[in-house]
This record gives C-alpha cells, structure tokens and sequence, in this order.
C-alpha cells in the first residue's frame, strides 16, 4: 500500500510531527528515532505485560508510554481510511461520468454539450460523518498505543485539525 512507500512514509511523518509537536513538543528531540523504531515494528505494545522487577523500589521498572508511536500509528490509520473514501469517491465520479457520456451518445440534443470539467488537483474536503470517522478512528489508535482516553482525543483532535488546515 502507498503508506509504506517512502512517499507515504515521508507524509506520515510529517503530520505525526505535527501532531507530537502541539500535544508533546518535549518528545521532539527525540521524533525521528521513535518513528523509525515505529516503522520497524508497527505493533502496539503489550499494555499488559509487568513491567520489569525494580530493584530500588522507584517505580522506574514502569512502561513510558511515547506519544510519537501513538501518532504515527493514528496517522497511518487515517491516511489508509482517507485513501480508501477517496478511492471509492473517484469510482462513484468516474461511473457517473461514463453513465453521462453514454447517454449522451444515445441522446443526439446533448452530444454537442461541453463535458463540464473538473479541476485538476480539487480535493473533495471530508464530510461532517468522514471526520467523526476518522477522529475514532485516531483516538482507538492512540488508546491501543496506551495513551490516556483524554489524551487521545487530544491527539484526535489536533489531527483532523491538521487534516482541516491542508
């Protein structure tokens, strides 16, 4: 799929940066190894693993959950839903384009009619049901990543944000 093509992959990290920026700009330094360590190994961690035995009785042995995964995993996740509603919405496009033309060939009065053209490059924006698919979408990916339920919609938010401003 494209989001594993270097294009794809150089998109989501770029948003995800976007993301980490707003919600976690302290994990900036530290963005580009954690999304490659994320690319190898795309898997969420296992929340319900113990952490290790802590020696010293700090409660170092616990999990630090990084929200630079969590967005990258959300990014992909929307990138492959956006995709896909874009996707189907050109094969609706296209299937009424062609249903017109052939109308048209079997209606003498409209062949002479200019084909109305669209744009090149004009993006449909996401409809009011899309982006509340997609900010659950986002959010369950979060969660999955172990980030806190307030947190997450956080996260949720400021990518459709992201998704509004491009």
């Amino acid at each position: 799929m494209w989001t594993q093509s270097p294009e794809g992959r150089k998109l989501i990290q770029e948003i995800s940066k976007g993301v980490v920026a707003e919600i976690a700009p302290e994990e900036l330094d530290l963005f580009d190894e954690l999304v490659i360590e994320y690319f190898q190994d795309p898997t969420p961690p296992d929340l319900s693993a113990k952490p290790k035995d802590d020696p010293l009785g700090f409660g170092l042995g616990e999990v630090l959950i990084a929200v630079t995964p969590a967005a990258t995993a959300m990014v992909s996740e929307v990138l492959k839903y956006v995709m896909n509603e874009s996707l189907t919405t050109a094969k609706e496009e296209s299937a009424e384009a062609v249903k017109k033309q052939v109308k048209k060939l079997f209606n003498p009065e409209k062949r002479d009619a200019k084909p109305a053209k669209k744009e090149d490059g004009e993006v449909r924006p996401l409809n009011k049901d899309q982006l509340e698919q997609v900010k659950k979408l986002a959010r369950k990916q979060a969660i999955k990543f172990g980030i806190g339920s307030d947190k997450a919609e956080k996260m949720a938010i400021a990518l459709i944000g992201s998704l509004a401003l491009s």
